[in-house]
């Protein structure tokens, strides 16, 4: 580096006298040394080999921050990155200087002990990429499911499941029908709505119906995401019902009120759930509500937009999203509406505006409806893993004041002081959710930029960066406070199990990486446990909205069984390789389309039998699997969506250690295996999605349907089950959420043939469970390589 050639010299930013600063690239190591620091120059030909934009991301998002405006992560958070980058670039410059002109002396050498490099582990991108031609879809490294491309073993497990069962093809066909019936019904329904004012107005239901669900909604969505103030729209609620006519002036209410009923649906567990074919019916109910309001939205004009149309806008992405449904458009639409609320300007401080042009109302108002549609566009660009709109997006508008609705009207003329944050109100979520805004957006671009050369140093500096916004969200004694304070903590948490999943998977390799192993098994409990405790309490508004308990599973699944003692089947019979045979469970599945891949070996895990610590985390996580299944399949069972990945999560658990195994049992005997073993994992899983399938036919709302009844016949349990679960309704946590978790074989939730065939026939219900079309699935899975169960199409068609 210390020779100076003339277009060297030429390169040097010192000769640049546009530059703010002599040098912009640090000093190497020999001219340090030998006291020739403003000589030092870096060869053109090395910094062309270096990638661009692979060690430092872009500048965090841009705040202005005013008085009283809480403060994000500071400046140095970004200098900081670009300062470990750039030591990064210049060891490698170094190390290929020396490689072409030899090694440096010791004289030279900046110490005389070498540190040994580490190794670090080359993370391979993870992602999504499905479909032919134009049709296709793209999920990036923070998708829930993106994590499966690297667990080759579970695709494995799920194809044998899937083959071992002889009875799945025709419960697919079955099942398809309902679908198309069911698609038929509702695009005829859409050739009938033209957004008219009176398809609004013909869909409320009576007063009393609809202040339930109103009180409802303020209750649980309103302490999070602010899209209205309670004392204006009491007001108005009032007014409306007061009216003489279906006057056109009243239609937005209207339509917002349809919206909140649409929200609600879904929110308080119900005895008597029923369903209309694969769908629950207030699910059903749902999407019909949305798509009245949403086609009268689109009539709507967009050159004078007012506050009352944003709202819409908002509630629209809330109901579609806490209902599961059209999941695979929710990036699209909330970037759509992100981008609208930039182009009025909602992302600048209104007090820029003319004084005499905006109200304090309004001001505030605006604040509120701009944070709550970052968070929504932010939380649905973490799950499909692209980037969010607000990344490197400047915005200066001011936090929303921490203030009750009841504190300022409509007409006030100056709004009171906000009180302290550790003083709760129904704004403090947004107040304390903006502090950790520029962090999250921060990590979601660089997590979703497979150029980003992120080290283990980078990932232990995020770790304790997140950590610290953890500790510093407020305890609020506030009843109300429970949704919001899960909620901030839950957003963190998420991305504690995206920076360390993939180095937790060589813990048991690679010592270092133990505590990324026991990071994710601490943010999975933590995860769980907000959910379990708001399950409890009949609060299903987070269990339906976010993916949490997925994330968690699929993370808690692959970091075990990459770090057990795995063996093959004792007696040297390989599991036979389905990939190139076409079941009729397979036919006409996108993945036959594609050239066929090798499968992996299919191994049985063990836990880990010379490291305690290994042991005893992986015996944690098959345990907190069993939670995230209960989980799961409540969210399942009230809804009606999400059975694809309910037996990704119980073929999950099939392929987990037994934690029933006794710590002196010899190796021999660990690996006296066999095929069959196996199979009767893959069995079990199959049963549990099975039930579901019993549970929905028992609880259809036209028993008599001709579809129902051959599905009747289809569905066959192999052998009768012990019971494990309750067979009446549930209200609160799921069957057997009370009968503690454990390890070792699955238990089985599928009663006897002759109980199931009994109660068909009686028309008795066995469970609270509806059956969906798979459309609630965010990501389309119709080329993966895991085997398309049941052939439906994913991803909220409609």
């Amino acid at each position: 580096m210390s020779t100076r050639s003339a277009e060297s010299r030429d390169n040097s930013p010192e000769n640049d006298a546009d530059a703010p600063e002599k040098r912009a690239n640090p000093v190497c190591g020999r001219c340090q040394k030998t006291g020739r620091a403003d000589q030092c120059t870096y060869d053109p030909r090395l910094l062309e080999e270096l990638p661009v934009n692979g060690d430092a991301p872009s500048e965090l998002p841009h705040l202005v921050h005013h008085d009283n405006v809480p403060t994000g992560p500071s400046a140095s958070e970004s200098l900081g990155w670009k300062v470990r980058a750039q030591e990064r670039r210049l060891e490698i410059l170094e190390s290929k200087l020396a490689a072409e002109g030899g090694t440096v002396t010791n004289e030279l050498a900046p110490s005389h002990y070498n540190d040994l490099r580490v190794n670090e582990p080359r993370v391979h991108e993870e992602m999504m990429f499905r479909g032919k031609a134009f049709k296709t879809q793209f999920y990036g490294s923070t998708c829930a499911l993106s994590a499966l491309t690297q667990f080759s073993e579970l695709q494995a497990f799920t194809r044998e499941s899937v083959i071992s069962s002889g009875n799945m093809g025709h419960v697919r066909d079955d099942f398809k029908a309902f679908r198309v019936r069911r698609k038929e019904r509702m695009k005829e329904k859409n050739s009938r709505r033209r957004g008219y004012d009176e398809e609004i107005f013909m869909q409320l239901p009576d007063k009393s119906t609809l202040d339930a669900q109103v009180a409802l909604y303020f209750q649980t969505c309103e302490t999070t995401y602010r899209i209205l103030h309670e004392p204006s729209f009491w007001r108005e609620y009032q007014a409306f019902w007061d009216r003489q006519s279906n006057d056109e002036s009243f239609t937005p209410f209207a339509a917002l009120l349809l919206y909140i009923l649409a929200i609600t649906k879904c929110l308080q567990p119900t005895e008597g759930n029923l369903f209309i074919g694969d769908s629950s019916i207030d699910r059903d109910t749902a999407l019909d509500y949305i798509e009245t309001c949403d086609t009268w939205l689109q009539r709507q004009s967009r050159k004078q937009t007012t506050l009352i149309f944003f709202q819409l806008q908002c509630l629209s992405l809330l109901g579609k999203r806490v209902n599961s449904l059209k999941l695979k458009q929710d990036w699209t639409n909330s970037g759509d509406v992100i981008r609208l609320a930039i182009a009025v300007g909602l992302h600048r401080n209104p007090s820029l505006l003319s004084r005499g042009r905006i109200t304090e109302f309004e001001k505030e108002m605006r604040r509120r409806v701009w944070l709550t549609i970052v968070e929504l566009e932010l939380q649905c660009s973490i799950d499909c893993g692209l980037q969010s709109s607000a990344c490197g997006l400047y915005f200066d508008v001011q936090p929303p004041s921490n203030l009750p609705d009841e504190a300022f009207a409509a007409d006030a003329v100056q709004i009171p002081a906000g009180r302290p944050i550790d003083h709760f109100t129904s704004t403090s979520y947004l107040n304390v959710a903006l502090q950790s805004m520029p962090l999250r957006l921060h990590l979601l671009q660089i997590l979703n930029n497979p150029t980003t050369d992120l080290q283990y140093s980078d990932v232990l500096h995020y770790d304790a960066k997140l950590n610290a916004v953890l500790v510093s969200i407020p305890a609020w004694t506030d009843a109300r406070s429970q949704i919001p304070a899960a909620m901030l903590k839950l957003q963190i948490l998420q991305f504690l199990l995206i920076l360390h999943r993939p180095y937790a998977v060589s813990a048991v390799v690679n010592k270092r990486f133990s505590f990324s192993f026991t990071a994710c098994i601490d943010a999975a409990s933590a995860i769980l446990s907000l959910h379990e405790v708001l399950l409890a309490k009949n609060i299903l508004f987070l269990n339906h909205l976010r993916n949490d308990t997925l994330r968690a599973g699929i993370t808690l699944a692959q970091i075990t069984y990459h770090n057990c003692f795995r063996t093959s089947p004792a007696d040297g019979r390989p599991i036979p390789n389905h990939k190139d045979y076409i079941h009729p469970i397979d036919a006409g599945a996108a993945s036959k389309e594609q050239p066929p891949q090798s499968a992996p070996e299919l191994k049985i895990p063990q836990l880990p039998s010379d490291n305690m610590l290994a042991s005893m985390l992986c015996t944690t996580a098959v345990s907190l699997l069993e939670k995230v299944r209960q989980l799961f399949e409540h969210k399942v069972m009230r809804l009606g969506t999400g059975y694809m990945e309910y037996f990704l999560l119980c073929s999950a658990q099939g392929i987990m250690p037994n934690t029933n195994q006794d710590r002196g049992t010899s190796i021999a005997s660990i690996t006296n295996a066999t095929v069959d073993d196996l199979r009767s994992r893959g069995r079990k899983a199959l049963e549990r999605v099975t039930s579901l399938c019993f549970r929905v036919l028992a609880l259809q709302k036209e028993p008599a349907d001709t579809l129902v009844n051959s599905l009747r016949q289809n569905v066959t349990v192999p052998s009768p089950l012990t019971p494990v679960s309750s067979l009446g309704p549930m209200t609160g946590a799921p069957s057997g959420y009370s009968h503690g978790i454990g390890g070792g074989d699955l238990a089985t939730i599928i009663p006897g043939t002759g109980a199931i065939a009994s109660a068909l026939s009686e028309g008795k219900g066995l469970g609270d469970g509806t059956f969906d079309e798979l459309q609630d699935m965010q990501v389309d899975l119709s080329g993966w390589t895991f085997p398309d169960f049941w052939n439906f199409d994913m991803g909220g068609g409609f």
